[in-house]
């Protein structure tokens, strides 16, 4: 049956209008929620980011392909430039040891620090090298598999974030606007950095946790004061920072998730 001018045009009346697209507020907010196609993107929103998939033409094939748009977290960036050389200093103490300790004849200037420190938890003194422990050494290892993960996030935004700066954590001004980073391997990227927080949360509380069930044996011997400065502080601080990273990130990975997922429905119906 052929269908009349008449027809056509009531269909169209009683079809429902598109849904608009919608725009993300500076905070990234778009009521809350993932909101569907934006501009041919689809958009999501964690509490603190907004994020972005969308299909761009590769030059070269012509094929489509996803890129991710990522708001980079300042803390997060502070967090990595500054532990990334604490680690990177204590991982080469624990594998030059003894040469790194004191009296070895690598130990001053760079790690002079550490002759108070292995008085202050044993691991890191002579008692763990007299008693063969090697605690030390197998997270020192994970160290440097965590650093190469979170190295990896890095590379990622300076490949992809040129002209954004990202890095400038020094500047008050960056800490008040959102920096979109936005490219191929990004949403990889973030996965990484992602596990790698998890890791570094799981190595800190099994630190703390050796310690509980080994009766305090390497740090039972310290004041309360002297313990809290010289240990809780420090070690606190890879307790703290990890989860906010996995808070942050985990929920925007899930959010970018759900997005996807609501894609798939929508191609569906």
């Amino acid at each position: 049956m052929v269908a009349t001018r008449s027809s056509r045009k009531s269909s169209a009346a009683n079809s429902p209008a598109p849904e608009s697209p919608t725009t993300p507020s500076r905070n990234g907010h778009i009521n809350g929620h993932v909101k569907g196609h934006a501009n041919g993107k689809l958009v999501a929103a964690t509490p603190n980011t907004k994020l972005a998939i969308s299909k761009r033409k590769s030059p070269a094939s012509g094929d489509a392909t996803s890129t991710y748009a990522h708001v980079v977290d300042p803390l997060t960036i502070l967090w990595l430039f500054v532990s990334l050389i604490l680690v990177a200093w204590d991982t080469g103490y624990v594998f030059l040891r003894p040469w790194s300790m004191p009296g070895g004849h690598l130990h001053s200037p760079i790690w002079t620090p550490y002759a108070l420190y292995g008085t202050v938890d044993y691991i890191y003194g002579w008692p763990a090298i007299e008693n063969g422990v090697g605690f030390t050494a197998a997270q020192g290892a994970l160290n440097f598999v965590e650093s190469s993960m979170y190295g990896y996030y890095l590379f990622k935004l300076l490949q992809c974030g040129s002209g954004t700066e990202w890095y400038k954590v020094w500047d008050v001004a960056y800490w008040r606007r959102e920096t979109v980073v936005e490219g191929e391997g990004m949403a990889k990227a973030l996965v990484i950095c992602f596990a790698s927080a998890i890791m570094t949360l799981s190595k800190t509380v099994l630190y703390w946790l050796n310690e509980y069930f080994s009766n305090y044996s390497n740090i039972g011997h310290n004041t309360i004061g002297r313990l809290f400065f010289l240990w809780i502080i420090p070690n606190g601080l890879w307790l703290i920072v990890p989860t906010y990273m996995i808070y942050i990130q985990g929920a925007e990975i899930v959010d970018l998730m759900e997005a996807g997922s609501r894609k798939i429905h929508v191609k569906e119906e």
